[in-house]
């Protein structure tokens, strides 16, 4: 039924929207220690403020539905870019915190967030498929 279809597409983008729109908030609210926790992680100044404003955007563009195609790419392709980072930094000895959702997220850097980013990578091709 394509109601149904259209009615899936739309919760998987706003699961998703709601993911990066929190990451893209925290990100700013504890915005000194995104800093220091990104630049930890070997992230390049510009993304320490490009990440949070792509995410924020990417969250109301799925949520509006402009675009879904294009805002479905770069949704997976910044996913994508995050969990080849983790992947990288899963191999220190010292594990950074994961700094996903700025500062607030102290916990070390885990599979688990591999995972959550394969997950929202899922949605979002469902997302995608289902529209």
């Amino acid at each position: 039924d394509r109601n149904l279809a259209i009615l899936v597409s739309f919760i998987f983008a706003v699961v998703v929207a709601a993911v990066f729109v929190y990451a893209g908030v925290a990100k700013f609210v504890t915005f000194n220690n995104w800093t220091f926790q990104a630049r930890a992680l070997g992230a390049p100044d510009p993304a320490i403020v490009l990440v949070p404003v792509a995410e924020i955007t990417l969250g109301v563009m799925l949520v509006g539905g402009w675009w879904l195609t294009q805002t479905v790419i770069a949704g997976i392709l910044l996913l994508g870019a995050f969990t080849v980072l983790l992947l990288v930094r899963l191999r220190d000895e010292e594990r950074q915190p994961c700094s996903c959702f700025g500062a607030t997220s102290q916990r070390p850097i885990s599979w688990l967030d591999v995972l959550r980013n394969v997950i929202l990578i899922s949605f979002l091709l469902v997302a995608a498929a289902t529209q």
